[in-house]
């Protein structure tokens, strides 16, 4: 009998490679230059979006290589607190509930590329819907490329892992990447069959209440909140509402980070499965 309940984020977590936010990054240029938003020779000059500077993907690229999100091009106000970034939809939990803060707000802290990717282009003048819209066309640019000519890939032994966690537990995918052309991601990545169910367009955070409600339904289990587990690399989005209800979590902080409080912090997806493993079996024995 199953009686634990498995959550897994998918970027950065079970999918993996910097191609999906480099393509993300690209098409975030290409929309700026669409608006024809390039710094004035005299006015404030926007690293990010500068062609000197060869633009956001390689403002992202030349943070990858240092292994930090905190790009030098990112700009701040005199508090110290970055341009473009609503403090109170974040901070705010009464502008939450108001509806004011959506689903893919600029972030901050940053806790992965794709958080970067859209400061950096809501700095250099693009809105987040406009950004949301970049988004979508680089996973588009991506699917005609060709995943098999990307980076892109799954965690080693992640499909053995999953198959045998499905023995004990429920096993399921929550991502906000939408339902369409999702697909073909899990093909590629030999995931398509290792999940109990899998819940698109899930508006993390502020839809992972509703999230893990449907997750359970859809896998058939009424768990306890102590007996749930989730695994991401973003804490306000794939962890935050997990650790409340009194569930077990697991950061995978690539940057280290530092930021939440999750019940372990790692590295990388090696650590996540010795863990999930060890998490499992004390429970069924």
């Amino acid at each position: 009998m199953r009686e634990q309940l498995i959550l897994l984020d998918f970027d950065g977590t079970l999918c993996l490679g910097d191609d999906p936010v480099l393509f993300y990054a690209e098409q975030a240029d290409l929309l700026l230059a669409e608006k024809g938003q390039v710094p004035d020779a005299g006015g404030e000059p926007d690293a990010a979006a500068s062609p000197e500077s060869g633009g956001i993907r390689a403002a992202v690229e030349r943070a990858f290589a240092q292994n930090t999100l905190l790009a030098s091009e990112i700009r701040y106000d005199a508090s110290g607190w970055p341009l473009g970034v609503d403090q109170e939809a974040v901070r705010s939990a009464a502008a939450q509930e108001a509806g004011k803060a959506k689903a893919h707000p600029t972030s901050w802290p940053l806790q992965d590329g794709y958080q970067l990717v859209q400061l950096l282009a809501v700095q250099a003048g693009l809105s987040d819907e406009e950004a949301g819209v970049a988004f979508a066309q680089g996973r588009r640019a991506l699917l005609a490329r060709g995943l098999e000519h990307s980076d892109v890939h799954a965690p080693q032994g992640a499909d053995e892992l999953l198959a045998r966690l499905r023995e004990v537990a429920g096993v399921v995918l929550i991502t906000n990447s939408p339902a369409d052309a999702f697909g073909p991601w899990l093909e590629h990545l030999g995931l398509s069959d290792s999940f109990d169910a899998v819940i698109n367009g899930a508006q993390k955070p502020f839809g992972m209440p509703a999230a893990v409600r449907a997750a359970q339904e859809r896998a058939g289990l009424e768990v306890d909140p102590q007996r749930i587990i989730s695994v991401g690399d973003i804490w306000r989005n794939d962890l935050e509402h997990v650790h409340a209800q009194g569930g077990t979590t697991v950061l995978i902080d690539r940057f280290g980070t530092g930021l939440g409080d999750p019940t372990r912090r790692v590295q990388q997806w090696s650590q996540v499965s010795e863990l999930l493993t060890g998490m499992t079996r004390v429970n069924i024995e």
